[in-house]
This record gives C-alpha cells, sequence and structure tokens, in this order.
C-alpha cells in the first residue's frame, strides 16, 4: 500500500497526559515549539482532528522556523469543523479536509468557494473515515509525509491498523493525573503488549530547559 510516511508529536505530563481535565495544555517550553515548527517544515503536511480544529482554532503554521507553510489536514468524518476558523479562512496553505460521503453536501459547497479541498472518502461505519483509504487518497495528492498532532482519538484511528511509523514525544516534568485528563493515544485501546505494534527508541534529547526530555521512537522492524 502507498501512503505517507506518519509521525506523531505530541507534549505530555510524565503521566502521558496532554490535557488537563480542565482542557489546559500549554505544556511546551520555547524550545520544544521549535522542535514541533521544525518537524511541520520537515514533514510538509500536518493533520489534525476536527475535535483539535474545533477547539483550539489553530492556524498550523510556521512560527519559530523559516519555511514555507505546511498543507494543513483535518480529518472529520462529520464535517463539524466550524466554518469561522482560522484553517477555513485564512488559507496561507493549502488546506484539505477528509470527510464522508454522509456529509452535508451545502457545506462541502461552501468550504469549497473558499479554497478548501474537500474530499469524500466511502466508508462502511460512517461517520468513522477509513484511514487506511485516507492515507492512500492523501498519497495519491501528492502528500509523502505527515506530522499528527492529535487528538488522542485520531492517533488511535492510525495505530489500530498499524500506520504510525514514528513517535515524537516530549515529556514534561509535570503531571495532571485524573480520570478526564486526556492521553496522547485515545480510543478502546489494546488489552496486550502483542496487538500494539512495537517500536524502538531511535534518539533521546534532554532539552536545554532543563525540564523535558524528548523521545523519539521508530516502528521497530
Amino acid at each position: 500500500m502507498s501512503r505517507p510516511y506518519v509521525i506523531v508529536f505530541a507534549t505530555a505530563t510524565i503521566d502521558g497526559k496532554i490535557a488537563s481535565k480542565t482542557r489546559y495544555s500549554k505544556l511546551s517550553c520555547p524550545e520544544d515549539l521549535k522542535r514541533l515548527h521544525i518537524a511541520r517544515r520537515e514533514a510538509g503536511a500536518v493533520m489534525i482532528g476536527a475535535n483539535t480544529a474545533n477547539i483550539d482554532n489553530p492556524s498550523l503554521r510556521l512560527k519559530y522556523v523559516e519555511g514555507p507553510n505546511p498543507t494543513r489536514i483535518v480529518i472529520d468524518g462529520r464535517l463539524s469543523i466550524r466554518e469561522d476558523l482560522r484553517l477555513v479562512n485564512e488559507l496561507i496553505a493549502r488546506t484539505i479536509v477528509l470527510t464522508t460521503i454522509k456529509a452535508d453536501q451545502e457545506k462541502v459547497k461552501r468550504l469549497a468557494s473558499k479554497g478548501v479541498e474537500v474530499y469524500l472518502i466511502d466508508t462502511d461505519k460512517p461517520p468513522e473515515i477509513n484511514m487506511v483509504k485516507a492515507l492512500q487518497l492523501l498519497y495519491s495528492l501528492g502528500i509523502r509525509k505527515v506530522l499528527v498532532e492529535g487528538g488522542g482519538e485520531l492517533i488511535w484511528s492510525l495505530i489500530k491498523h498499524d500506520l504510525v511509523d514514528e513517535f515524537r514525544i516530549t515529556y514534561t516534568g509535570y503531571v495532571f493525573g485524573g480520570r478526564d485528563a486526556i492521553s496522547i493515544v485515545g480510543g478502546e485501546g489494546f488489552q496486550s503488549i502483542e496487538e500494539s505494534p512495537a517500536f524502538n527508541v531511535d534518539e533521546l534529547i534532554r532539552c536545554v530547559c532543563g525540564r523535558e526530555l524528548h523521545v523519539i521512537f521508530k516502528r521497530a522492524p
């Protein structure tokens, strides 16, 4: 199967949480933000889920390094993204929304009129998007590497089908705890390590801030 190389980037607490129970998520030091933007430039395309788009309203541009802004990709089975988002109205880079054939066709037309590329993916379980088909489509559109920045449900939809090639996780010296805090990966989860794809530690970077450890895991051969 031809698909892009998939990298997941996340910044988390010691206990693996990317946001607290109140959805507080400002964990990165300036150096970690730079690492993230270097990864965006390297990949050339950034993928997020609709919830992340609606809650955070990111632009996904390059800010801390020089270079062209990456292609922005939103996985949105319900086509629920708000039409006032910066991703929709600030077309500083190619913007792609992947949804299902059940999507509101009038909304598809409105987004397209603003320059957003909307693609409908046939799926057996709408609004769930078949991520194998999604990555194949992205490859056909010329995308060879994707940086996934969340959220947890999107990452789960990739990892459960063994579609992640690399994790880049920054662990910060804080703890959120709590059942309602947000983990790096959501979904129903695996029951054992036998079900999970395996990754090897490729690199460890102790951040200059003294409070972060950046770990690069790559798919085990």
